[in-house]
């Protein structure tokens, strides 16, 4: 076999040193890799330093920015600091004083495994990981729950009720409500109540957030609406007074009946409120006695008296579902991606069967492949590096060997003793095949002629190969003779 020398591998050129010994030694290494997010310009500047597993743990920081090994074979834990992480609407602890960490994860094995719900105190938190498999990559799925931050509560609450289908929602309940027995009521405030629930969703997935229990939320909701009905049943009676086409209403904001009578409860509000526009009362009909025209005002005003404070008991109960009690909980998922334990391979011994099309043979032949640098053992991990050609120099490697036997059934080889040097280019398919090409030195024996043997016989000729082989470095039962993964 052959010994490669490994510090030589890292040169510009290629130099080798061969040399005939009984095995062959290969460096491995572990890598964690970390995907699902663009990857970062590539620069000029040393590799971050990778940290020990210590203790069983693994610091969030180090995981998060690729400076870490996951451990296998054993459970661990990840721990971190809410300032770390990231969501959607920014620093974690920006968004939620969280109350506890759980989660779930998979490999690429399509093994699961769940994190145990945890305290979290202050602000650090720890993560429990179960044992991973090595030569498998990791998705790990972080949920954080707590309640939303103080500074956080305006935001969501003001655009949960300038949000379209919010108001929308609110008009549509008041219509249902109005002059409609209890049981009509209850499910108009059952329909609000889903309406906001979903509205509040769509907010909360804005900053990265989910409700926890979007059912509680619900239920929650449909209560205060519920508690609250009498303000908005008296605001659809005022409303449905306002829509009498008796008495002109139309004409005090100067539009027609049928627009008029679409107009929902804030759109009608904002029209009447309207200080650069506001009711004209001359346009009323002019057989309108004063205690008529007193009637219509009284109406209007009423109205405009009633919507805000409506929309404030309303809303202020709103706030009270939305930010107590157990439907109050938010949860902010975070997903991490990571390779657990994978070969960092320099070079792979291949044994396998090349065709020489000149000669017309079919030779077996073993061959040491060596790397552009370290590579994986898996060609669908993630990359270690970002860009493309981190995918061919994964795949890439220079194959020096022997061709050992003719085995497609020629009578006489022309290769003499049966041995060629063999060289080339090999690029893994996978894990375990690969194909190689090149060229092949040998030294000819060609047949004398009439008891002659010719001046070409003995001299070194050169063919042209190609041809597929197994790695055998990466074979589960032979990895532990040509290497050994191990953590940091």
């Amino acid at each position: 076999m052959i010994l490669i020398v490994r510090q030589l591998l890292g040169l510009r050129g290629l130099v080798c040193v061969w040399l005939l010994l009984g095995h062959l030694q290969i460096g491995t290494a572990f890598s964690q890799t970390r995907s699902g997010q663009n990857p970062p310009p590539q620069q000029s500047k040393p590799a971050p330093t990778v940290a020990s597993t210590q203790n069983g743990t693994v610091s969030y920081s180090d995981l998060k920015n690729h400076k870490v090994s996951l451990p296998y074979g054993q459970p661990f834990l990840v721990t971190g600091d809410t300032a770390d992480v990231q969501l959607a609407g920014g620093p974690l602890k920006n968004l939620l004083a969280t109350q506890t960490v759980s989660g779930n994860y998979t490999d690429s094995d399509g093994t699961k495994g769940t994190i145990p719900v945890a305290a979290i105190t202050g602000t650090a938190w720890n993560a429990t990981i179960g044992k991973l498999a090595a030569d498998t990559s990791v998705t790990i799925d972080f949920q954080f729950t707590g309640l939303l931050d103080s500074s956080l509560q305006e935001t969501v609450v003001s655009e949960m009720f300038g949000d379209p289908a919010y108001r929308a929602a609110v008009s549509q309940f008041v219509r249902a409500a109005q002059g409609k027995a209890s049981a009509a009521q209850m499910a108009a405030a059952t329909l609000l109540a889903q309406a906001a629930t979903e509205v509040l969703t769509s907010v909360l997935a804005r900053k990265g957030l989910t409700p926890k229990n979007p059912a509680d939320l619900k239920t929650s909701l449909s209560a205060v609406l519920t508690a609250n009905m009498e303000p908005i049943f008296n605001l659809g009676e005022e409303f449905a007074d306002l829509q009498n086409s008796a008495f002109h209403y139309a004409d005090l904001v100067g539009l027609p009946p049928k627009d008029f009578s679409a107009l929902s409860v804030q759109q009608l509000y904002n029209k009447l409120v309207d200080k650069a526009k506001p009711p004209d009362y001359s346009k009323l009909p002019a057989g309108f006695d004063a205690p008529t025209r007193e009637n219509v005002k009284a109406a209007v005003d009423t109205f405009v008296e009633t919507y805000p404070n409506a929309m404030f008991g309303l809303e202020a109960s709103l706030r009270l579902a939305v930010f107590t009690g157990s439907s109050s909980l938010a949860v902010g998922n975070d997903q991490q991606s990571d390779v657990v334990s994978d070969l960092k391979k320099y070079a792979g011994f291949d044994v396998g069967a090349l065709y020489a099309y000149r000669l017309s043979e079919l030779r077996t032949f073993a061959m040491v492949h060596i790397y552009f640098g370290t590579v994986q053992l898996k060609t669908d991990a993630p990359p270690l590096k970002p860009g493309a050609g981190e995918w061919l120099r994964q795949r890439l490697s220079l194959a020096f060997g022997m061709a050992l036997k003719d085995i497609s059934g020629a009578s006489n080889s022309k290769v003499s003793s049966q041995n060629a040097f063999v060289y080339g280019l090999g690029v893994r398919l996978n894990k375990y095949f690969r194909i190689s090409a090149g060229g092949m030195l040998y030294r000819t024996t060609l047949p004398a002629v009439g008891g002659v043997t010719g001046a070409a016989n003995g001299t070194l000729r050169h063919e042209l190969f190609i041809g597929p082989s197994i790695d055998v470095t990466a074979l589960s039962a032979l990895q532990s003779i040509f290497a050994k993964a191990k953590s940091n």
